[in-house]
């Protein structure tokens, strides 16, 4: 999997590269104004068909830009270069690769007052292609003066739009935009993609992304950070094996408990979400009262009617049945549509301390816990929460948006806290793991974003566990098999008509995906 990190970790990770591993800054800069020039030309084809502005700051992402202008005069194009700013202003590598270009006679345009500014305006209107070279990673402040004005001129020139390492407005390690912020067709980043790159809505800013090589060690990267991103590769090599010779109990058995009267369709989605997910044999425990529904929508889980209230949701009663289930499966799932009904909240703070197997809880599983998260250091089973920003809210001391804004970090700390693995679902989801890991998923599409599509992640987790996988493979493998089926599915439906319930023809396709693809 790709390391991932913020603009903070890229900092150190380049002081270590030069300082400690030896190697020069200017060839660092020299590689990654390459980079982005062979991107160009893979995007655009030959570059001397295009016509060229590139708009650098004081910075070392303006450094990358002089390397850029050099090499793409080298390779024929038409190119205009801008600093906003003085050259005199300039310092270290950035200042040498300005010396470059300004010994081989070429004039580096300096904007620092409204009359540069214009001719800024004039050449704008006949490029053909922006590079913004402004800031990069290091911004931490609005844009101002005749930085927001250059990139308010470049938005609004209709131009094709290229960013270096990171379109210049866009917070790296938050992905938050402080206005106003490049808006890149395409953006080339150095080393390994940042967070800001990832995470919205910066990453609707970034437009096509392009991970470049400029030659900083592998192994640095992997060592300077605790975060990676999901890939194929890795879902396929971890995928829970099916020997040729198996039969239904070599492929493990799960329980769910689930559903409530008006939520008998949770329940269902779950059940046949593992179902697809491959496990042998899916037991479905649900309130009595809602068993018609169950038996003509899931025909292949074991049922199992359960005591309930006078509400039709799952009763304390239930309790010595759930202990008996649990000693026959492999995995359990809680919650998909169980409600906050104070009697079956009673049920799970009685059952959690009990529980030995690797657990799931979803959905209402976890907003019963709101008040009572201390139970879970009680809990002697690997867990599993899968919660969305409003369910983590109600268990933490932070709004939703507070978590949007930092996902990585409050999941990070959930999970180091509660030693469990969190899957906080949005966009994108990401685990955080009882070690202080995390992994971002890049599949999924806004047509996950409706009722049900939670249960279907829930079954398909804790199919994947029964199944042998750890409750950390289940997460990023469930994850990321769940957003490819979105993805696949909405490229069928749209992600306007995608339905929870299209996920379960759409998860076959997504491991034949997977698995056609080696």
């Amino acid at each position: 999997m790709l390391p991932i990190v913020s603009g903070r970790e890229m900092k150190e990770i380049d002081r270590m590269a030069i300082e400690e591993w030896g190697i020069a800054g200017l060839v660092l800069m020299e590689n990654a104004g390459r980079a982005v020039v062979d991107a160009l030309e893979k995007e655009l084809g030959e570059v001397k068909k295009q016509r060229f502005l590139v708009v650098c700051g004081k910075g070392n992402n303006g450094g990358d830009g002089f390397v850029i202008t050099r090499h793409l005069l080298n390779r024929g194009a038409e190119v205009n270069c801008f600093i906003l700013g003085k050259i005199d202003e300039l310092k270290g590598d950035a200042r040498t690769n300005a010396q470059i270009l300004i010994n081989n006679g070429y004039e580096i345009i300096e904007v620092s007052t409204l009359e540069d500014f214009f001719r800024l305006l004039a050449l704008t209107s006949r490029a053909s292609v922006v590079i913004d070279a402004i800031f990069g990673t290091g911004l931490s402040s609005p844009p101002q003066g005749i930085f927001a004005k250059a990139i308010q001129l470049i938005n609004e020139s209709g131009n094709y739009v290229v960013s270096v390492d990171i379109p210049s407005g866009i917070d790296a390690d938050t992905g938050g935009v402080l206005e106003p912020a490049i808006r890149a067709d395409l953006t080339v980043t150095m080393g390994v993609p940042k967070y800001g790159l990832l995470l919205y809505p910066g990453r609707a800013y970034a437009g096509k992304l392009i991970v470049a090589d400029i030659g900083i060690p592998y192994q640095l990267l992997k060592e300077r950070t605790k975060t990676f991103l999901i890939d194929e590769e890795f879902v396929r090599q971890n995928l829970p094996r099916r020997p040729a010779d198996g039969h239904k109990g070599s492929f493990g058995s799960c329980l769910l408990l689930c559903g409530s009267r008006g939520y008998s369709g949770a329940c269902v989605l779950a059940g046949m979400a593992a179902v697809r997910s491959g496990a042998g044999l899916i037991h479905l425990g649900y309130p009595k009262g809602i068993s018609q529904v169950i038996e003509s929508c899931a025909i292949e889980p074991v049922k199992h009617p359960l005591p309930e209230t006078d509400s039709e949701t799952l009763s304390p009663a239930a309790l010595p049945f759930i202990l008996e289930l649990l000693s026959k499966v492999d995995s359990i799932a809680i919650g998909p549509g169980i409600s906050t009904h104070p009697e079956t909240k009673k049920l799970l703070l009685e059952l959690l301390p009990r529980l030995e197997k690797p657990t799931v809880i979803d959905a209402d599983g976890l907003n019963n816990l709101a008040g009572a998260i201390e139970i879970l250091k009680e809990v002697k089973a690997p867990l599993i929460l899968t919660p969305h920003p409003g369910e983590l809210s109600r268990l933490i001391s932070k709004n939703p948006a507070e978590i949007n804004a930092n996902r990585i970090t409050v999941a990070r700390e959930f999970a180091l806290n509660h030693k469990c693995v969190l899957v906080l679902k949005g966009a994108p989801t990401v685990i955080a793991t009882p070690d202080g890991q995390v992994f971002v998923n890049p599949t999924g599409n806004s047509g996950l974003a409706s009722g049900g599509t939670g249960d279907v992640l829930t079954g398909l987790l804790a199919g994947l566990i029964a199944q042998g996988a750890s409750p950390i493979n289940a997460a990023l493998i469930g994850t990321f098999l769940h957003g490819l089926a979105g993805d696949i599915g909405a490229e069928e439906l749209t992600g306007y008509s995608l339905a929870a319930g299209d996920l379960l023809n759409y998860i076959p396709k997504a491991l034949a995906k997977i698995l056609l693809a080696q």
